[in-house]
Protein backbone atom coordinates (compact mmCIF):
# COMPACT_ATOMS: atom_id res chain seq x y z
CA UNK A 1 0.00 0.00 0.00
CA UNK A 2 2.85 2.11 1.05
CA UNK A 3 4.58 2.01 -2.06
CA UNK A 4 1.17 2.01 -4.46
CA UNK A 5 0.64 6.01 -1.88
CA UNK A 6 4.39 7.04 -3.15
CA UNK A 7 3.88 6.00 -6.74
CA UNK A 8 0.83 7.92 -7.01
CA UNK A 9 2.41 11.12 -5.00
CA UNK A 10 4.82 11.02 -7.28
CA UNK A 11 3.29 10.80 -10.58
CA UNK A 12 1.03 14.06 -9.42
CA UNK A 13 4.09 16.06 -8.40
CA UNK A 14 7.26 17.05 -9.48
CA UNK A 15 9.53 14.87 -6.72
CA UNK A 16 13.30 14.64 -7.36
CA UNK A 17 14.63 10.59 -6.86
CA UNK A 18 17.83 12.02 -5.57
CA UNK A 19 16.84 12.59 -1.72
CA UNK A 20 15.32 9.54 -1.96
CA UNK A 21 18.49 7.62 -2.51
CA UNK A 22 20.20 10.03 -0.47
CA UNK A 23 18.14 8.80 2.54
CA UNK A 24 18.99 5.16 1.85
CA UNK A 25 22.84 6.44 2.08
CA UNK A 26 22.38 7.63 5.77
CA UNK A 27 20.80 4.46 6.80
CA UNK A 28 23.84 2.42 5.19
CA UNK A 29 25.85 4.93 7.44
CA UNK A 30 23.66 3.83 10.26
CA UNK A 31 25.39 0.10 9.52
CA UNK A 32 29.03 0.85 10.53
CA UNK A 33 29.29 4.67 11.17
CA UNK A 34 29.31 5.47 14.59
CA UNK A 35 31.24 8.18 15.30
CA UNK A 36 31.43 11.99 13.60
CA UNK A 37 35.07 13.80 13.26
CA UNK A 38 33.75 17.24 12.24
CA UNK A 39 30.53 18.67 11.80
CA UNK A 40 30.84 18.86 7.79
CA UNK A 41 30.47 14.88 8.61
CA UNK A 42 27.69 15.24 10.93
CA UNK A 43 25.93 17.67 8.71
CA UNK A 44 26.15 15.15 5.79
CA UNK A 45 24.45 12.38 7.84
CA UNK A 46 21.56 15.22 8.96
CA UNK A 47 21.08 15.80 5.34
CA UNK A 48 20.86 12.13 4.84
CA UNK A 49 18.38 11.11 7.34
CA UNK A 50 16.58 14.38 7.33
CA UNK A 51 17.24 17.01 5.17
CA UNK A 52 16.24 15.13 2.24
CA UNK A 53 12.20 14.64 4.40
CA UNK A 54 12.59 18.66 3.10
CA UNK A 55 13.38 18.12 -0.21
CA UNK A 56 10.69 15.62 -0.69
CA UNK A 57 7.65 17.24 0.84
CA UNK A 58 8.38 20.41 -0.58
CA UNK A 59 6.87 19.46 -3.98
CA UNK A 60 3.72 18.25 -2.29
CA UNK A 61 2.76 21.10 0.19
CA UNK A 62 3.82 23.94 -2.88
CA UNK A 63 4.63 27.46 -2.86
CA UNK A 64 2.30 30.53 -2.19
CA UNK A 65 1.39 31.89 -5.54
CA UNK A 66 1.84 34.83 -4.11
CA UNK A 67 5.03 34.50 -2.60
CA UNK A 68 8.40 36.27 -3.94
CA UNK A 69 10.92 33.88 -2.93
CA UNK A 70 12.92 31.56 -5.05
CA UNK A 71 12.25 28.38 -5.30
CA UNK A 72 15.87 27.49 -4.66
CA UNK A 73 15.50 29.48 -0.91
CA UNK A 74 12.24 27.57 -0.21
CA UNK A 75 13.86 24.30 -1.09
CA UNK A 76 17.07 25.68 1.60
CA UNK A 77 14.53 26.66 3.69
CA UNK A 78 13.15 22.74 4.19
CA UNK A 79 16.27 21.37 3.99
CA UNK A 80 16.95 23.77 7.18
CA UNK A 81 14.34 22.31 9.04
CA UNK A 82 15.20 18.63 8.44
CA UNK A 83 18.81 19.50 9.98
CA UNK A 84 17.25 21.49 12.49
CA UNK A 85 15.31 18.63 13.45
CA UNK A 86 18.07 15.79 13.42
CA UNK A 87 20.34 17.80 15.29
CA UNK A 88 17.75 18.39 17.76
CA UNK A 89 17.01 14.62 18.19
CA UNK A 90 20.72 13.81 18.47
CA UNK A 91 20.76 16.25 21.31
CA UNK A 92 18.18 15.08 23.15
CA UNK A 93 19.07 11.27 22.62
CA UNK A 94 22.94 11.69 23.84
CA UNK A 95 22.20 9.47 26.78
CA UNK A 96 20.12 6.03 24.63
CA UNK A 97 22.65 6.52 21.69
CA UNK A 98 25.50 6.31 24.10
CA UNK A 99 23.92 3.29 25.49
CA UNK A 100 24.50 1.92 22.14
CA UNK A 101 28.27 2.80 21.80
CA UNK A 102 27.26 5.51 18.80
CA UNK A 103 27.99 9.28 19.68
CA UNK A 104 26.50 11.31 17.12
CA UNK A 105 28.43 14.80 18.18
CA UNK A 106 31.10 16.16 16.54
CA UNK A 107 34.59 14.44 18.21
CA UNK A 108 36.26 17.81 17.40
CA UNK A 109 33.97 20.05 18.96
CA UNK A 110 33.67 17.56 22.00
CA UNK A 111 37.82 17.80 22.07
CA UNK A 112 37.73 21.57 21.88
CA UNK A 113 35.63 21.80 24.65
CA UNK A 114 38.09 19.02 27.01
CA UNK A 115 35.29 16.52 26.53
CA UNK A 116 36.30 13.01 25.37
CA UNK A 117 34.28 10.00 24.43
CA UNK A 118 34.57 8.36 27.80
CA UNK A 119 32.85 11.74 29.28
CA UNK A 120 30.15 10.82 27.79
CA UNK A 121 29.67 7.10 28.00
CA UNK A 122 30.32 8.02 31.59
CA UNK A 123 27.09 10.47 31.11
CA UNK A 124 27.88 13.11 34.12
CA UNK A 125 26.87 16.79 33.52
CA UNK A 126 30.10 19.30 34.19
CA UNK A 127 30.16 22.67 33.27
CA UNK A 128 32.00 21.46 30.46
CA UNK A 129 29.37 19.17 29.41
CA UNK A 130 27.03 23.02 30.02
CA UNK A 131 29.24 24.96 28.02
CA UNK A 132 29.56 22.58 24.98
CA UNK A 133 25.62 21.68 24.84
CA UNK A 134 25.18 25.62 24.99
CA UNK A 135 27.22 25.73 21.91
CA UNK A 136 25.47 22.75 20.14
CA UNK A 137 21.70 24.27 21.26
CA UNK A 138 22.82 27.52 19.78
CA UNK A 139 23.55 25.94 16.44
CA UNK A 140 19.98 23.76 16.32
CA UNK A 141 18.46 27.37 16.80
CA UNK A 142 20.33 28.72 14.11
CA UNK A 143 19.15 25.84 11.48
CA UNK A 144 15.39 26.84 13.03
CA UNK A 145 15.35 30.26 12.04
CA UNK A 146 16.36 29.87 8.59
CA UNK A 147 13.88 27.13 8.27
CA UNK A 148 11.21 29.20 9.52
CA UNK A 149 11.91 31.98 6.96
CA UNK A 150 10.82 29.55 4.68
CA UNK A 151 7.68 28.34 5.63
CA UNK A 152 5.80 31.73 5.11
CA UNK A 153 5.91 31.05 1.41
CA UNK A 154 4.77 27.46 1.40
CA UNK A 155 1.19 27.14 0.04
CA UNK A 156 -1.18 28.36 2.48
CA UNK A 157 -2.92 25.40 3.52
CA UNK A 158 0.56 23.74 4.36
CA UNK A 159 1.99 26.26 6.44
CA UNK A 160 0.33 25.71 9.99
CA UNK A 161 1.49 21.74 10.10
CA UNK A 162 4.53 22.62 9.37
CA UNK A 163 5.04 26.17 11.64
CA UNK A 164 3.73 24.56 14.43
CA UNK A 165 5.90 21.19 14.01
CA UNK A 166 9.18 23.36 13.86
CA UNK A 167 8.20 25.44 16.84
CA UNK A 168 7.02 22.06 18.86
CA UNK A 169 10.32 20.63 18.08
CA UNK A 170 12.26 23.50 18.69
CA UNK A 171 10.70 23.61 22.12
CA UNK A 172 12.97 20.46 22.83
CA UNK A 173 16.02 22.64 22.73
CA UNK A 174 14.18 24.54 25.98
CA UNK A 175 13.46 21.36 27.64
CA UNK A 176 16.90 20.02 27.29
CA UNK A 177 17.88 23.36 29.29
CA UNK A 178 15.37 22.95 31.63
CA UNK A 179 16.63 19.94 32.46
CA UNK A 180 20.06 21.46 33.12
CA UNK A 181 21.39 19.79 29.98
CA UNK A 182 21.48 16.13 31.26
CA UNK A 183 20.45 14.55 28.38
CA UNK A 184 22.14 11.18 29.81
CA UNK A 185 19.23 10.03 31.76
CA UNK A 186 16.89 12.72 31.34
CA UNK A 187 14.56 12.68 28.34
CA UNK A 188 13.65 16.41 27.17
CA UNK A 189 10.21 16.52 26.06
CA UNK A 190 7.45 18.91 25.42
CA UNK A 191 4.63 18.39 27.79
CA UNK A 192 0.84 18.50 26.00
CA UNK A 193 -0.15 21.53 27.64
CA UNK A 194 2.54 23.39 25.85
CA UNK A 195 1.93 21.50 22.53
CA UNK A 196 -2.25 22.77 22.55
CA UNK A 197 -1.26 26.69 23.42
CA UNK A 198 1.43 26.52 20.53
CA UNK A 199 -1.19 25.33 17.85
CA UNK A 200 -3.73 28.41 17.70
CA UNK A 201 -0.38 30.61 17.94
CA UNK A 202 1.46 28.75 14.95
CA UNK A 203 -2.10 29.17 13.17
CA UNK A 204 -2.67 32.86 13.43
CA UNK A 205 1.25 33.34 12.14
CA UNK A 206 0.74 30.67 9.44
CA UNK A 207 -2.29 33.00 8.14
CA UNK A 208 -0.54 35.89 7.27
CA UNK A 209 0.57 36.16 3.65
CA UNK A 210 4.37 35.54 3.01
Amino acid sequence: MYDAALSDTASKFPIDIQPFRDMIEGMRLDLWKSRYRTFDELYLYCYYVAGTVGLMTVPVMGIAPDSKASAESVYNAALALGIANQLTNILRDVGEDSRRGRIYLPLDELAQAGLTEEDIFRGKVTDKWRRFMKGQIQRARLFFDEAEKGVMHLDSASRWPVLASLWLYRQILDAIEANDYNNFTKRAYVGKAKKFLSLPAAYARAALSP
